[in-house]
């Protein structure tokens, strides 16, 4: 996965985070199905990058067979509370455990891992940012260090 080093700090965080707000990883593993499905497909390298994500969530090895079925749960949440319902919540956790830059990288090392920050993804993200009232000028900063981290050799 391109800048997995990053990704993988920063879920190592958002897990420690996590924890000491009593949060399972639910609310992040929505978040980058959310990401991922953005463009209405998941691809090979977002099923990949959502692989390594939330084997770092789970603290378990996971291969893509047990990834599959955390996607559809997901997705039927997400179906089922709608997406803005469920991007709120999943924002109002972040802020909570004062997780919310790291759940943005999370989200942006997703967007990155294929083809690239995409315009669906690049909107999604940033309503996120909006409900965690994380101001456009760090979302940018944010953005930017997840670009480097991929683009680096």
């Amino acid at each position: 996965m391109k800048g997995e080093a990053l990704i993988r700090e920063t879920v190592e965080t958002v897990c420690e985070l996590f924890e000491r707000g009593d949060y399972n990883p639910t609310a992040i593993i929505d978040l980058g199905v959310l990401v991922a499905n953005a463009d209405g497909t998941i691809d090979d390298d977002e099923v990949e990058a959502l692989r390594l994500i939330f084997g770092r969530l789970l603290r378990t090895q996971l291969d893509v067979d047990l990834v599959s079925p955390l996607i559809v749960a997901s997705r039927e949440v997400i179906d089922a509370a709608g997406v803005g319902s469920r991007l709120r919540l999943i924002a109002e956790i972040l802020k909570d455990c004062d997780a919310v830059e790291e759940g943005v990288i999370v989200a942006l090392g997703i967007a990155y891992s294929s083809e690239g920050f995409s315009a669906s993804e690049r909107t999604l993200i940033a309503s996120l940012a909006q409900a965690c009232n994380l101001p456009s000028s760090r979302l940018e900063e944010l953005i930017e260090t997840v670009r480097l981290a991929v683009e680096a050799p």
